[in-house]
This record gives C-alpha cells, sequence and structure tokens, in this order.
C-alpha cells in the first residue's frame, strides 16, 4: 500500500532544497501580500466594531459574517477543479480543530487590547509571531528554513519593529503602572503572538494532511472546515454566555459584514498560501501589513513619513525580495 500523500510530503520537505523560483512557485508571495493587506483592513474595522460589542462578540462577527462567503468559494472551487471533495482524516480534522481555536484564542487578545493603555507594547509583541512560528515549525511541524529563509525573517522583523518603534517613539513602551497591570500589555501580546503562530502551523499541516485534491480545493475546504467550527463551537459558547451581545452584532450588519468580507477574502489568500510554503515565510510576507498600516497613515490622515520609518520599510522590502531569490 502507498504511503499516505502527507508523509511522503513531508518525507520530502525534511530533505528539501531552496524552492525552485519559477513563477507559479512564487504565487504564494502576492497571495500573502493580499492577506496582509485585507488583514490590515479587517483589524481597523474590528476595533470600530469593538466600541459597540464585547470583545468575544467582535472576536465572533469575522467568522459568522465570513462563513458564507467561504462556502460559496469551495463550491466554486470544487467546479472550477472538476475535482471530488478529498477525505477527511483524522489528522485534518485535529489540525483543524487547533488551528481553529489558537485562531480565535488570539483573536481575542490581540482585540482585547484595544482597551489597553499601553496599546504600543502590545501590538508590537504580536509581530514576533513571525519568530515563534519559525521556531516551534522547525522543532515540532513540518517546517523547512533555509538560512537564506532565517535571514529573510529576521529583516522582516527587524523592519516592522524599527517602524513600531519610529511612529510610536520609545516612552510609548515604557511600562506602565504597577504590578501585574504593568506587564498586562506584554502578557496579552506574546499570548497573541503564540496563538496565532500555532494557528498557522495547524492550518499548514491540516492542508498537507489531506490525501487528494489539488492546492486550492484542500486550502478551501481547509478554510472552510476551520471556520465552520469556530462558527458551531464558539456560537454556541456565546449564546450560553452573551446571548445579548449576538443578538447586537445584527443593528450593526454593515460594519460586520465588511469585517465578514474581508476575514473570509484574507483567509482565503492566507490558507492557500500555507498550503503552498512554509508558514514562516508566509507569515515574513505578511509583514508588510505595517507598510500598509503606515501608507493608509500617510495618504488619508497626511502624516509624514519620518526617516526612521522610511529605514524600516526599506528592511521590510528586502526581506520580502529574499525570498524571490
Amino acid at each position: 500500500m502507498p504511503a499516505p500523500r502527507y508523509a511522503n510530503t513531508v518525507a520530502a520537505r525534511r530533505v528539501a532544497t531552496p524552492p525552485e523560483t519559477s513563477a507559479m512557485e512564487l504565487i504564494w508571495i502576492p497571495i500573502s501580500v493580499l492577506g496582509a493587506f485585507l488583514q490590515a483592513i479587517r483589524t481597523a474595522g474590528q476595533k470600530a466594531l469593538n466600541a459597540e460589542l464585547s470583545t468575544l462578540v467582535t472576536t465572533y462577527v469575522r467568522s459568522f459574517f465570513g462563513l458564507p462567503l467561504l462556502l460559496v468559494y469551495l463550491w466554486l472551487v470544487k467546479e472550477w477543479t472538476g475535482q471530488p471533495f478529498p477525505e477527511f482524516n483524522v489528522r485534518f480534522l485535529a489540525m483543524s480543530l487547533g488551528a481553529s481555536i489558537s485562531q480565535v484564542a488570539a483573536t481575542v487578545f490581540l482585540i482585547q487590547m484595544f482597551t489597553l493603555r499601553n496599546f504600543a507594547v502590545g501590538t508590537t509583541l504580536t509581530k514576533t509571531d513571525v519568530m515563534m512560528t519559525a521556531i516551534i515549525g522547525t522543532l515540532f511541524f513540518s517546517e523547512v528554513i533555509t538560512g537564506l529563509g532565517w535571514v529573510a525573517v529576521i529583516l522582516t522583523v527587524t523592519g516592522v519593529f524599527m517602524m513600531t518603534f519610529a511612529r510610536a517613539g520609545l516612552r510609548a513602551f515604557s511600562v506602565q503602572g504597577e504590578g501585574a497591570d504593568a506587564w498586562k500589555p506584554t502578557i496579552i501580546g506574546l499570548a497573541s503572538a503564540l496563538g496565532f503562530a500555532f494557528s498557522y502551523l495547524f492550518v499548514r499541516e491540516a492542508s498537507l494532511s489531506l490525501e487528494s485534491g489539488d492546492v486550492t480545493l484542500r486550502a478551501a475546504c481547509s478554510v472552510v472546515t476551520v471556520i465552520s467550527i469556530q462558527v458551531v463551537f464558539f456560537g454556541a459558547y456565546l449564546l450560553w454566555r452573551e446571548p445579548d451581545g449576538l443578538k447586537a452584532m445584527f443593528p450593526n450588519w454593515r460594519l460586520c459584514t465588511f469585517i465578514g468580507v474581508t476575514s473570509a477574502v484574507g483567509s482565503i489568500c492566507w490558507f492557500t498560501a500555507f498550503a503552498l510554503q512554509n508558514a514562516s515565510y508566509v507569515r515574513s510576507v505578511g509583514q508588510v501589513e505595517a507598510i500598509f498600516t503606515l501608507l493608509i497613515s500617510h495618504f488619508y490622515f497626511k502624516e509624514r513619513f519620518n526617516a526612521a520609518e522610511l529605514f524600516g520599510i526599506a528592511v521590510t522590502v528586502a526581506g520580502v525580495l529574499l525570498f524571490l531569490l
């Protein structure tokens, strides 16, 4: 009996040489950039919605309002490819469950930071998710990172940190408050980063564990499964604990729909990219989200770049360009 596809894939990746640089091999880069752009927009929407709804309900909105679009996308992919749905296995379901739980937890922590006084500390620490993904993925998952890959990862993270410090200033990162409250932004920021890191790795492993179907179909099955788990089980919890909060989503349906659509399309981008490439590489390219945030500030709010921000952008872009080599 032939070995399962997942086993062959992981074995091949363990002895992998640097990836080919054909156009199709690099398609994950623009897909990741689009995912980062949509994530920046969605996060802004969630921050606005959090003023009206609780943290948990705001987290739930992205899944509940995004699932219908994802189901349509899955049907379109199946019709377009003409392939049957891959057979789900225990590993796929376990990885999907892990991705669902860790993604919800990370998002809850992220939204909780909107209410913190020292927001800059927490949001900066969430950017450590790339390094966490690379280290944890190498030690415990199927990540295979080349020497040049490590350089690219470190450059993109460094560039983002430079942009953040340049915009917020060093004073914003000083410890404020006393006792546990002083360290709350640090703890929540690191917890969010860790949750996101595990969600990326679980998503990639889920896609790799499916034994049939092309990458687009496997990614579509993965994203629908993960989001469906969130809608059903997280929704049941909220129905028990915050029924009035769930009802409050519908008067805010316009903003909720915006968040759901941007989240759904962004998730399609992320899941497809994760199915194509190392999770740590994908998230490194995704650090361009910080650049999009600066560009929005510059062109919409008319805020000027300073020299440190421009240098941080250059370092981040340099790290992304290394993945083309």
